[in-house]
Parts: C-alpha cells; structure tokens; sequence
C-alpha cells in the first residue's frame, strides 16, 4: 500500500465529483427532518449519516490508499452514487421508497465496496491482509443487508425492531472492521495519507455546511416575503461561527496518526456534521414563520447547536491531545445550550422559540473569542510561515 508519510497526493476531480452524492443524501434528510421534527426522525437521521459516513470513508480510503485514476474505481463509484440516492429517498418512515428498497440499494453499495477492494488488492502492490479484511467484511455487509430486503416490514414495534437489528448488524460487518483492526493496522505501518484525508473531511464539512443554505433557500421559496428576517440573519452568522471554529482549529491541528485519535476524530466529525444539518433545518423552519409563532417554532431547541459544540470540543481536544482553553469554552457555551435546550422543553414548552436564538448570539460569540485566540485572519510573516507546522502532523509527544 503506498505510503502517507512520504507523499501527498492531491484530491482528484472525481473524489468531488461522488462528494454530489452526500449533497443529495444531506438535502433529502433535511426535507425529511424538516416535515417531521421529532426525536426519533432525528435519530433516524443520524443513524443514516453514519451509514453514509461509513461508506464515505471506506470510498475515500481505496483512494487514499492506492493512487491513481482508475476506470474500475470510477464505475464501481457512480454504482455506489446510485445506491445511495436510492437508499436516502427510502428515508422517513411510511414517506418515499419502501424500506425493502434501501436494504436492498444499501446492499448494493457495500458490494460496491468489496469488489473496490478487491480490485485495489489485485492491481497494487501490498500484503494483502488489510485490504482482504475489508472486502470480505463489506461483502458480508451486503449478504446481511440484501436479505433484510426480503424480510417482511411492517409498522409494528416488533417489524420495526427486527429491521434496524438487521439494519445495524449489517453496517456493523463493515464498520466494526473498519474503525477497528483495519484503522489501527493503517496508523501503526503510517500509511494513511494525513493530509488527503484531512482535506477529504474538509471538504465534506464544507458541503455539510453549505446545505444550509440550501434549505434555508427552499424554506423560503415561494413566500412573497420573509416571514423572519431574524433567522435569516442568524442562519447566515452561524453558519460562518460554525466554519470558522472549525477551519481554525480543527483543520489546523491536522489529522491525528495514532488509531485511538483517529477513530475518535472521525466520529467527532459524524456528530459535527448531524448538528449541522439539524441546525440548519430548524433555522429553515424558524425563518418561514414569524418570530411569536407558537406552532413550529415550538418543535426546535438548541439540541443541534449542542451537539455541533460538543463535537467541536471533542474536535479540538484530540487535535491538540490536550484540554486546551478553546476545549474549555466551547465546553462552556455547550453548557449553556443546554440549559437553553431543557429550558424550552419544560418551561416554555409551546411558547416563542427565544431560546434558539439565545442560543445563537452564544454560538457567535465563541467563534468570536476563539478568532482572537487563534487568529486565522493574521497574514504571515516569513518568520511565521516557517514556524508555521504542515498540516497532516502530529504535535503529541511520542
């Protein structure tokens, strides 16, 4: 397998060009929150961002592992691309595709997968050993998840137990693999390409973000006026918070070397990225109805923005292997977006949603305290630009 510590390779067209498939899937389980605003559509919703995040990885590992422009990497990815638009349109319960139909497309991306793998471990020079793990692995993922095709779904507790128990055992057959030996065995032989995959995350926060936008231009489609010009606003300045924090610290601190690190940093950026979608469709919702709304503006709190801090915090702390000041405050305005959360589920449960705003104006303020910290915006002196580190290093101690 080649080697990450000695060489860089850049992010080729076509690794942009799949990144098209996440915006489908993000913009579709954001109409699908959106419609239907409860907890469990939320956790609904996670779990299908893990799903897709899982096969992401998977893809953008065989690209980081073994270089090169490939034909059978291109067609194997767009059959990949197809399955998973598939897969999110059965999202949401009794609404879209039935949910045979996505076991079935979700079968179909994970054999994808496989036979990527399978591919890279006949046409590169490596043991062998890792890249067969994951092969077989994703190829009982989809053995699992296409008999779960053929199971009876039905709307009753115990169906739809017995379908995310297929659902989550069958994602586990990759996924365990994955985040456990196949990782670790990476990080121990060096050869993740740090600074590819950092970019490749990068990238995919950047398009997680911008459907914010996105929703926030559908919300508002239509109207003959802007019923909240507030959240509008708000959706705008958060957004930027949210990238600034990121972009500032995270990203500068670069992609940990060590298993432990990683897999944590990798699923950080699983709950970054969920907040951010959430976040955005309750600002979606928020901006389509006045500000004294006590009908939709009700059914959001600050849970999303909690969940994005915590990710950072976590983000910033495994980046730097230290609870620096900027973990400590993005700890604390996590405090407070959480008394804010149970504060409108109890108190003023069915009132004027002040809470998210609140909530809002804290998020902006950290990112302001954390920019005058880190200074992201300072231009760089040749002195600077030397004791500047690459990115992709590990500052912890050996």
């Amino acid at each position: 397998m080649a080697n990450g510590s000695t060489s860089h390779q850049k992010v080729g067209w076509f690794e942009l060009f799949y990144d098209l498939v996440i915006v489908a899937a993000v913009g579709y389980g954001s109409h699908v929150l959106l419609a239907d605003p409860t907890w469990s559509m939320a956790w609904q919703i996670a779990f299908s961002m893990l799903i897709m995040l899982v096969l992401w990885l998977l893809t953008s590992l065989n690209n980081n592992l073994f270089p090169g422009d490939h034909p059978w990497r291109r067609i194997l990815t767009l059959i990949q691309m197809l399955a998973l638009v598939i897969a999110a349109l059965s999202t949401g319960g009794g609404e879209g595709l039935p949910d045979q139909m996505g076991f079935i497309a979700l079968s179909v991306a994970f054999a994808s997968v496989a036979v990527m793998y399978a591919m890279a471990d006949r046409s590169h020079a490596s043991d062998g050993r890792d890249v067969r793990l994951i092969a077989y692995s994703s190829a009982l993922a989809s053995a699992v998840l296409l008999i779960g095709g053929f199971l009876p779904h039905g709307t009753g507790a115990a169906e739809t137990a017995k379908v995310v128990g297929v659902l989550t055992f069958g994602v586990g057959c990759a996924a365990v693999p994955l985040l456990g030996p196949f990782i670790g065995r990476l990080c121990a032989l060096g050869q993740v390409d740090e600074e590819h995959l950092g970019e490749r995350v990068g990238q995919l926060v950047i398009i997680v973000l911008g459907e914010s936008f996105i929703s926030l231009v559908s919300a508002l489609s239509g109207k003959p006026e802007i019923p909240n010009p507030v959240y509008l606003v708000l959706t705008f300045v958060v957004v930027f918070a949210i990238w600034t924090m990121y972009f500032s610290s995270v990203v500068a601190a670069g992609v940990p070397q060590r298993a432990g690190w990683l897999r944590i940093w990798l699923l950080g950026h699983w709950g970054l990225m969920f907040g951010a979608v959430a976040a955005a469709t309750g600002f979606s919702a928020l901006a389509s109805v006045p500000f004294d709304d006590e009908g939709t503006s009700a059914s959001w709190t600050t849970a999303p923005l909690l969940v994005v801090m915590a990710s950072l915090a976590i983000l910033t702390w495994v980046g730097n292997r230290a609870v620096t000041r900027l973990v400590v405050l993005h700890l604390l305005t996590g405090l407070v977006l959480l008394v804010l959360a149970i504060i409108s589920v109890t108190a003023t449960a069915g009132g004027v949603n002040w809470e998210v705003a609140v909530g809002s104006l804290v998020v902006i303020l950290d990112a302001v305290i954390s920019a005058r910290w880190v200074r992201p915006y300072a231009s760089l002196t040749p002195t600077a630009v030397e004791e500047t580190p690459q990115r992709g290093t590990d500052p912890s101690p050996s």
